[in-house]
């Protein structure tokens, strides 16, 4: 069995709201076997926990819908960026091979995949490239919530998105290292910044760091998020009537009241229904 040692995060940095970009959604089966040793929250696999200093970087990030995945993505991918630079950077969202860039650019040194529920051929193209994952996770009864209120969707189209993300998360938290739980407010700690750069073994200084952190604060993505629908170019894309950013993959309505515990707000048999389907997951992480 591996190994894990728990990385404790504390909150300090300065607020500031500078620019977000920086030059540059069933089923799951309930019966599903359970897996065995996912890694702590914010925990490092002592064993195999870094990439050697040259060597490429091919990271994914996997999480539940409103887990504060994008958050994991963009922090990641600016890193990426400010180790060595824009053009050795390959950025994309897939969950399935065909969502996957031009072949031209997946040459690139360094790869970076977002992902949510994933497919089969997918993992097998990640796990054939020695991709390395990291995994953000959240109550599903309030990620559920969340995605209906902010997709204006029925919940229960929400809570089969949010369904086939449990069940990937399942099958691949044995093999991650790196797991951040909503909870905790990972994304308001500067730290959960410098710990990816060290977990990857990114050169950045703390300056930078910082100034990645600044730029997604939940305020400043909620402004930029607000922002694009006034927008117009080719960086943009239309998810079903929203407008979303290609390069961050933020949408117009991004960012929730980012509340934990709203699931208790439904009708009781709501709330039993949830913690029925997702009871497999809750139970594998404590929840």
């Amino acid at each position: 069995m591996l190994g894990y040692i728990v990385v404790r995060i504390s909150a300090r940095g300065k607020r500031s709201e500078p620019s977000l970009r920086n030059g540059a959604p069933m089923g799951m089966d309930v019966n599903a076997e359970r897996p065995t040793d996912p890694p702590a929250e914010g925990s490092i696999d002592r064993d195999d926990s870094r990439c050697a200093a040259g060597s490429a970087r091919h990271i994914a990030t996997v999480g539940l819908h409103s887990s504060a995945s994008t958050w994991v993505f963009n922090v990641l991918r600016e890193l990426l960026i400010a180790s060595f630079t824009e053009t050795q950077i390959t950025s994309c969202y897939a969950d399935q091979l065909q969502q996957l860039p031009p072949e031209h650019l997946l040459t690139r040194r360094h790869l970076l995949v977002k992902s949510h529920h994933g497919s089969d051929e997918l993992h097998q193209w990640l796990d054939a490239r020695g991709f390395r994952f990291v995994l953000s996770i959240r109550d599903p009864r309030d990620a559920a919530v969340s995605m209906a209120q902010r997709f204006k969707t029925p919940l229960a189209f929400a809570a089969g998105w949010i369904n086939d993300d449990c069940q990937r998360i399942m099958r691949l938290a044995p093999s991650s290292t790196l797991l951040f739980r909503y909870e905790t407010r990972f994304f308001d700690q500067v730290d959960t910044v410098e710990q990816l750069a060290g977990h990857f073994d990114l050169a950045v200084v703390p300056s930078v760091m910082q100034s990645i952190f600044d730029r997604y604060r939940t305020d400043a993505v909620r402004d930029f998020a607000l922002g694009l629908k006034d927008r117009s170019g080719a960086d943009l894309r239309k998810i079903g009537q929203f407008v979303m950013d290609k390069v961050t993959q933020v949408t117009e309505i991004h960012i929730g009241d980012t509340r934990s515990g709203k699931w208790r707000e439904l009708r009781p048999a709501m709330q039993a229904r949830l913690t029925e389907i997702y009871a497999p997951f809750m139970e594998r992480f404590g929840y």
